[in-house]
């Protein structure tokens, strides 16, 4: 009756056991859930991170790209008045002798 007894008490120690590796592997698993959540969760606010830099970044590159449009367009149309001004200058100088000319092409068939 004693090797009875003493194969119960393995049997039931093992059951114990087996017991006790059923409950650690549940709260492994349950871990493993934990640290995955965690994980995305991260990565997502990584994620959110980067398209905020991102964003700043480009709007950086935007805004310089702007300002360097601007200045050259200022260059642009200043150069063009300065162009204007010359041809209505020229014009100006020219009218009288242009005048002069059609005159005598109008009156005597040329210049």
């Amino acid at each position: 009756m004693k090797q009875v007894a003493n194969v119960e008490s393995i049997i039931n120690a093992l059951s114990e056991l087996e017991d006790d590796l059923d409950n650690i592997n549940n709260k492994t698993d349950e871990m493993k859930r934990r640290l995955i959540n965690s994980s995305h969760e991260q990565i997502e606010h990584l994620k959110e991170n980067i398209i905020t830099l991102a964003n700043g970044e480009a709007k950086k590159i935007i805004d310089s790209a702007r300002q360097e449009a601007e200045k050259e367009s200022s260059t642009i149309l200043k150069d063009s008045d300065n162009e204007l001004a010359n041809i209505k200058k020229n014009i100006e100088s020219s009218y009288d002798k242009a005048v002069e000319v059609a005159v005598k092409i109008i009156l005597w068939g040329k210049a």
